[in-house]
């Protein structure tokens, strides 16, 4: 890479879809570079945390405006709340922010996939793009395993009705959903209109791809594009490392607990956080609720009977290595830590990647999912209880090497200066 040339990372999302962009960003000013961050103002302190600069796309209402919306996490219409409330808003602001760069100097930029406007800033602009993949669903396959929201394709299905489902969705779905956005700006920036599918081909940079996930976690598919490379799980190590003021003692004081995470964009957990605590009183260990909900939660059910407490946020990196299991939605970045950290999990779906992941984990030996909260108490005692799922967390655990990711995350991107 140029010794002038400066990267710009591009992401947005939950803290699931930010952390492993600021974990390259970190590794990338480690090297020496200006780095860049371009994302929703909500990021903006975390981005400074890390140590790189930032600018803003979109408004933080609009996240918070995602959050709150009640089919944020159906698995069906999820993605529309996201594309109206968050993405599309951002789509044009991320274009200015990089033609803001671009005329500075060199510049090379990683972008999610669904931040489109990088996209398009490398074919009006000629600004290297690699496009940053943090789950395997956002890569397209007919290959097996193959899910669609929430279903996952049965083996048997042949090639052609599984290119034949991606083009029903494509067709009725996700094309009128982000096409005639995506035409009007580049209508007013000169481009012709898209031809080709938005998300089969478009979004995918045919100058590079990075999967920020390991293989063997989730093998590269045969008609994955060509240029995407593996590099692994980075790891972001969010807040320092430390804890929150009386957590540490609270840990110190009795048995590794069972953590109870919702997710870090998950609004109106009651009945999660309900079945937690059913869970730890049945299982007999103790119980970290976490989540902005949390607090609220466990006073409004007034049932904080044995060592149970609940914080709305804790690092990961500093907490799950001292704790027994991880019950959480299934986005890849809890499930990337709880790998590292050699822990069971006991996932509860409902949107996005969250299927796909969880598949991933039970095929690894490392956990269970479960759709209905209900079934949570159960499973839990079933999952403490099973030697083979410790044994596949210690032995997956030394797999998640998160410095080697980001050397070879850093690698691809500065092959393309």
């Amino acid at each position: 890479m140029s010794a002038l040339a400066r990267v710009c990372l591009v992401g947005f999302g939950s803290a699931g879809d930010i952390h492993p962009l600021l974990a390259l960003g970190q590794a990338l000013r480690e090297r020496g570079r200006a780095v860049t961050f371009v994302s929703n103002p909500a990021f903006a302190t975390e981005a400074a945390q890390a140590g790189l600069g930032f600018l803003p796309a979109g408004e933080a209402q609009h996240l918070q405006d995602t959050i709150r919306h009640p089919k944020l996490w159906h698995p069906v219409d999820g993605f529309g709340v996201m594309w109206r409330y968050l993405l599309r808003p951002a789509l044009q602001p991320t274009y200015e922010r990089l033609e803001q760069l671009a005329g500075q100097g060199p510049l090379v930029v990683v972008a999610s996939p669904v931040a489109m406007g990088a996209r398009v800033a490398q074919e009006r602009l000629g600004i290297p793009l690699v496009t940053a993949y943090t789950a395997a669903t956002m890569l397209r396959t007919v290959q097996d395993p193959m899910t669609l929201a929430h279903w996952r394709v049965p083996r048997w299905w042949p090639d052609a009705a599984r290119r034949a489902a991606w083009a029903l969705l494509d067709r009725y779905k996700l094309e009128p959903l982000v096409r005639p956005a995506l035409d009007a700006l580049r209508g007013r920036l000169g481009l012709e209109p898209l031809q080709g599918p938005v998300f089969g081909e478009w979004m995918h940079s045919p100058q590079a791809g990075l999967a920020l996930f390991p293989q063997w976690f989730a093998p590269g598919a045969e008609d994955w594009p060509r240029q995407v490379v593996q590099a692994g799980f980075p790891l972001y190590d969010e807040g320092g490392g430390g804890l929150p003021e009386g957590l540490q003692e609270w840990l110190e004081e009795g048995t590794a607990p069972v953590v109870f995470m919702p997710g870090t964009a998950r609004l109106g957990a009651e009945e999660f956080f309900a079945a937690a605590l059913k869970a730890c009183g049945e299982a007999g260990v103790r119980g970290l609720l976490l989540g902005d909900g949390a607090p609220r939660c466990a006073a409004e059910l007034r049932t904080l009977q044995g060592d149970v407490r609940a914080e709305r946020y804790a690092p990961f990196g500093a907490l799950l290595a001292r704790t027994r299991a991880l019950v959480h939605h299934g986005g890849i970045g809890s499930c990337a830590q709880a790998l590292r950290a050699g822990i069971p999990q006991l996932v509860v779906p409902q949107a996005y990647d969250q299927f796909d992941n969880a598949m991933r984990l039970e095929g690894l030996g490392v956990g269970v999912q479960v759709r209905d909260v209900q079934e949570m108490p159960a499973q839990l005692r079933r999952l403490l209880a099973s030697p083979s799922v410790t044994a596949a967390c210690q032995r997956w655990s030394v797999r998640a090497e998160p410095q080697a990711a980001r050397d070879a995350a850093v690698r691809v991107v500065e092959q393309l200066a």
